[in-house]
């Protein structure tokens, strides 16, 4: 009995970790204050790190961060 609550508690564990470590996406379009046209070419980056990507032709991005930024 012991044996199986041992290892029942070591999955749950297991299953903790992976489910605390999963980075997420964040999307979004940048566009012209003046104009309201798309950006294409414009560098999204998250502050206070070098993680960056560049918006596309229609102004859209899609950048991965871990789950704590």
């Amino acid at each position: 009995m012991r044996k199986i609550l041992l290892l029942l508690l070591g999955i749950f564990g297991l299953m903790t970790q992976s489910a605390m470590a999963q980075d997420r996406q964040v999307t979004g379009k940048v566009t012209s204050a003046e104009d309201g046209q798309p950006l294409p070419g414009v560098s999204v980056v998250v502050k206070g790190t070098t993680r960056g990507t560049q918006t596309d032709a229609t102004g859209n991005y899609v950048i991965t961060l871990p789950k704590n930024a």
